[in-house]
């Protein structure tokens, strides 16, 4: 408690939903410490968690979605072309020798298109691109250091 009022946290827990379920107990035990006004949701899921306690899932202010994007080198492409074909067999008869009918046609196989693309090919998350740690003469001579002194504490 003391911790809680000398650093300005709050309790963010929402409701009284047990966390801790063991046996024929259900109780609230598990809190979500945070700055008041820093949470947009807060819940405990009923998704099993293998463990005595249930999972809490939150949202803080602030966060991010995932931002995704389709990779159009992962493309089924046999997957695109047979929804293609299904979607099109699907669609009614049209007749396209007339202005009228083309017209007619023409959102219809656009639709097509789109939903075999994107059934073909998923939205996955963009993964940001870390560089890797270059290994150097220096690094090298540090290892060896920290080496020597873990060997010699140990």
């Amino acid at each position: 408690m003391e911790i809680q009022n000398s650093s300005n946290l709050e309790i963010l827990n929402r409701g009284n939903e047990p966390t801790f379920c063991s046996g024929g107990r259900l109780q609230v035990i598990d809190i979500t410490l945070g700055s008041l006004g820093s949470l947009t949701s807060w819940e405990v899921s009923s998704e099993p968690s293998l463990s005595d306690h249930r999972h809490i899932l939150f949202t803080l202010r602030g966060s991010v979605p995932p931002r995704l994007f389709r990779n159009r080198r992962g493309t089924n492409w046999c997957s695109f072309k047979r929804e293609l074909r299904d979607r099109l067999e699907r669609g009614p008869e049209m007749d396209i020798k007339n202005e009228v009918g083309l017209g007619l046609a023409i959102p219809w196989v656009q639709q097509a298109l789109i939903s075999a693309y994107e059934d073909s090919c998923p939205l996955r998350p963009v993964k940001t691109c870390r560089q890797s740690l270059k290994w150097t003469v220096e690094l090298e001579s540090l290892r060896r250091k920290v080496r020597r002194l873990f060997n010699k504490c140990r």
